[in-house]
């Protein structure tokens, strides 16, 4: 299923659960998201020692990468706000209005600008819960962008952090370099928010090292 194996977080989770049918009936191509999310919860997961968040900080980064296109239903062209608007008139269960907006914002932070003051809905956040949109959002660009095919060649992420480097090592289900090129194109905010370098590096499935 495209929502991950049983038991999971997107199983176990109501308002997730609930957030998976709107994917499936409303994003032009789910499969996409739900990859996205997978790369984003193994992207959390290789990175929790950098972040130091917890599990409710993973229910809204998944919130927010099974939502970050539905934008593209009004329109393609700057449909990462209108993902946020439209995340925005959504009702959604089992998660606070403080959250709602959270992952509204990480959902428009998925591409394109990084986050600004003056920015919609992100200027009426606590300056706590913009440092929390910075450091979902880096994790999100990157994992976006390493299905840049759309061909969910991503099978799992682990990290190494060492002198200021954050090496991700991308184990794919079959040689793809623009997933590659496509995480390194989206790392900056990443790097910015944990003041951090990565480097991102494919290892096929065949690789034993």
């Amino acid at each position: 299923m495209p929502a991950g194996s049983k038991g999971s977080i997107l199983e176990r989770d109501a308002g997730l659960r609930a957030i998976c049918r709107i994917a499936r009936e409303r994003d032009p191509e789910p499969e996409h998201v739900f990859q996205v999310c997978r790369n984003a919860q193994a992207m959390f997961g290789a990175t929790a020692k950098l972040h130091g968040l917890g599990p409710q900080e993973l229910r809204i980064l998944c919130a927010a990468a099974l939502l970050h296109d539905i934008g593209h239903t009004v329109d393609v062209l700057g449909h990462h706000k209108h993902s946020r608007d439209l995340i925005m008139k959504m009702e959604l269960n089992r998660f606070s209005k403080r959250e709602q907006r959270i992952v509204a914002c990480v959902a428009r932070y998925h591409r394109k600008a990084h986050p600004k003051p003056s920015h919609a809905v992100y200027e009426d956040l606590a300056k706590t819960d913009q440092k929390l949109v910075r450091k979902l959002a880096g994790i999100l660009r990157i994992a976006d962008g390493l299905d840049r095919c759309h061909n969910a060649t991503c099978k799992s992420i682990k990290a190494k952090i060492s002198d200021g480097t954050v090496t991700l090592r991308v184990k794919q289900r079959r040689n793809s370099p623009t997933d590659i090129w496509g995480g390194q194109r989206k790392q900056e905010l990443f790097e910015e928010v944990f003041q951090v370098r990565v480097h991102i590096e494919a290892v096929t499935s065949g690789t034993t090292k």
